[in-house]
């Protein structure tokens, strides 16, 4: 009976000697407080609300649902990331995808979450945005003066022109649906935000 004790107890403490150790985060990444500014800090229950910038009578509101904290690991880093859902009244439902990587880049992806339709993205490194992202200090639609404003596009319907304003979100996007082989959208800019 010792015996079997004995063989037992060497036999548990070689398991757990043998066992794998888990890796440990070295590294962890986060999103620069500008990135923040322009994608994340806004609070669930916002809505931003936008006009036709060709039908004065064509409204559309896009209300923040849900705001989600993410990480991903590759098992030696750690990358803290964002997902906000937006649900519009007349355009498609979306998500924007906002994570941190190596050597202080950062990208955002506008999803409209439709197979067909291409999403828009945003990438900046090491405070540099990429190469097809236009930048304005400050830029007039309509009679809306924006500041800040970062300006990306996607092939494709759906989400097809959007603008970001650092602390104001997304401050205009041409929006297309061809369901039914009808066109429907508008290119909307933005006229009020309404906070929780």
């Amino acid at each position: 009976m010792k015996t079997s004790l004995t063989i037992l107890c060497l036999a548990l403490i070689t398991i757990s000697g043998c066992k794998d150790k888990e890796p440990k985060i070295t590294k962890t990444y986060e999103l620069s407080e500008e990135m923040m500014a322009y994608f994340v800090n806004y609070e669930v229950g916002t809505k931003w609300i936008y006009r036709d910038t060709l039908d004065a009578n064509n409204f559309d509101t896009v209300e923040l649902i849900s705001k989600k904290h993410f990480d991903v690991t590759d098992g030696t880093s750690l990358k803290k990331g964002y997902e906000l859902y937006y649900k519009p009244i007349k355009s498609k439902d979306f998500k924007v995808w906002v994570s941190p990587g190596v050597n202080n880049t950062y990208f955002v992806k506008v999803d409209p979450m439709v197979t067909a339709a291409g999403a828009v993205s945003f990438e900046n490194y090491n405070g540099e945005w990429a190469d097809w992202i236009t930048y304005y200090d400050s830029i007039e639609i309509k009679t809306e003066k924006y500041y800040q404003v970062i300006s990306s596009l996607a092939d494709g319907g759906g989400y097809s022109f959007v603008h970001v304003s650092k602390n104001n979100g997304i401050v205009y996007f041409t929006f297309r649906d061809y369901t039914g082989g009808i066109s429907k959208g508008g290119n909307y800019h933005l006229i009020k935000t309404i906070k929780p």
